[in-house]
């Protein structure tokens, strides 16, 4: 019998789809762009950082329709949001003892509901395999977005 839909925690992926909302603005607001150029070496112009962020917010949002029909796919942005969380803003206000723009979303909305999405997920029984690919293809699409920010600043900028 299948779980109704009301009683499974697919609701966290909208909550992180729109947390994703929250933390573009606290990152812009805040000064992201400046702290990454200095931290990451990344030049980000505005309309590169606004653009690539709709898109993160659309795909969230689209993903949070498919729930556990397809947790593999659904599950990567709570991956993401996780990894981004802890390693692009807790790990380095801790390491630089400086705020990192983002860091107060990354750990209040980020870290709680991207961990109950998965955490629901196991708990709903969604396959851990799928749970696995998610935590894979979202930590494999932090890291590229990174690096491809910085070979993009590189390229542009010959930093």
């Amino acid at each position: 019998m299948a779980v109704p839909r009301e009683a499974t925690s697919e609701w966290t992926l909208w909550v992180v789809a729109v947390s994703c909302v929250f933390h573009v603005a606290e990152e812009y607001l805040t000064g992201w762009q400046e702290w990454a150029r200095q931290t990451l070496g990344i030049v980000m112009p505005t309309a590169r950082f606004l653009v690539g962020n709709a898109v993160l917010v659309v795909v969230a949002l689209l993903l949070a329709r498919v729930g556990w029909r397809r947790p593999a796919l659904s599950l990567v942005i709570p991956s993401a949001t996780l990894v981004n969380a802890v390693f692009f803003h807790i790990l380095p206000t801790i390491v630089q003892s400086r705020v990192s723009p983002g860091i107060y979303t990354a750990a209040l909305l980020y870290v709680p509901f991207s961990s109950w999405a998965l955490v629901g997920a196991a708990r709903d029984g969604v396959a851990r395999t799928a749970i696995a690919t998610a935590l894979a293809a979202g930590t494999l699409m932090m890291v590229s977005v990174v690096l491809g920010a910085r070979w993009l600043s590189n390229a542009s900028y010959g930093g």
